[in-house]
């Protein structure tokens, strides 16, 4: 097996290039290679000709489980077909079980992804596929027209969470009410880029939050809506103040890569989004 060589934070420039001349639509930005690849416990790994790289993050599940996943797997256009995927996943495989990993992940789970799983029928899948990586689900993510508002329903006030006070709030809501995506909407509250929705006015309650721009810029996600408060338009509301921000960003769409269930498919699909990119959640059981 050929070595390859850990990469720091300052390689993130040979990193931007390599996507360049692999999947140059992506239009990732050194930030956001930087927050996916570097954040948490993680490591980038190379090939010492730097056409081949993978990146692997590890950290607990909401079982406690600890659980490692593929952020960044990418081989130059140079190199392409010459086994160099296989070599970065069993690096990949074999960093997590040295680490105690139970499992590894394609995408997903472990924050801050740059993709919520592999694109079904992509290369990176196909690969997967091949080292027993098996495929337990898939979704269609969508685009939403920056161009879509909503009217804040009677009773709820929606604002950008920045005072003291609201960042409080959105933070006790969301690890109490929303614990898989905390890490995610207190990255949004850092960034500036979460909207709560609020009801009453002396000690305003969160019955929704809606964040963007976390790990890729014009990516929704977290957008959550209190089970009690739901099919009120809140969401719609929340979404809107996104499509704004990103207006304003001059984005002409939204992605909505995450939809979990077919009621946040039906929400979404409800307010003229667009079918884009389907995903599929891959993962290999590790010894």
């Amino acid at each position: 097996m050929i070595d390859l060589v850990p990469w720091g934070a300052d390689r993130v420039d040979d990193i931007v290039d390599l996507m360049l001349r692999v999947a140059a639509n992506e239009d990732l930005t050194p930030d956001e290679l930087l927050t996916a690849c570097h954040e948490r416990s993680g490591i980038v790994m190379a090939t010492e000709d730097g056409e081949s790289v993978v990146a692997v993050g590890i950290d607990r599940d909401l079982n406690g489980q600890l659980v490692a996943s593929i952020r960044l797997i990418a081989v130059g256009p140079k190199v392409q077909r010459a086994g160099r995927g296989g070599l970065l996943l069993e690096h990949a495989e074999q960093w997590a079980t040295e680490r105690g990993a139970q499992e590894l992940l394609v995408g997903g789970e472990v924050p801050f992804s740059l993709w919520p799983g592999a694109p079904v029928e992509s290369p990176i899948a196909a690969l997967c596929a091949t080292r027993g990586f098996e495929t337990h689900e898939s979704w269609q993510s969508y685009l939403v027209p920056t161009t879509y508002r909503a009217d804040v329903p009677d009773g709820i006030t929606i604002r950008r969470a920045i005072h003291d006070d609201d960042v409080t709030r959105v933070l006790l809501a969301a690890t109490s009410g929303w614990p898989r995506s905390a890490d995610e909407i207190s990255r949004a509250l850092e960034h500036g880029t979460c909207h709560v929705a609020l009801r009453g006015e002396s000690d305003p309650v969160v019955v929704g939050i809606g964040c963007h721009s976390i790990t890729r810029a014009g990516w929704t996600g977290p957008l959550v809506v209190d089970e009690s408060y739901r099919r009120r338009g809140i969401g719609n509301a929340l979404l809107g103040q996104i499509c704004r921000d990103l207006m304003i960003a001059e984005f002409d769409s939204v992605v909505a890569a995450e939809i979990p269930d077919d009621g946040a498919r039906l929400f979404i699909e409800s307010v003229g989004a667009v079918p884009s990119t389907r995903y599929q959640r891959m993962s290999k059981r590790l010894s």
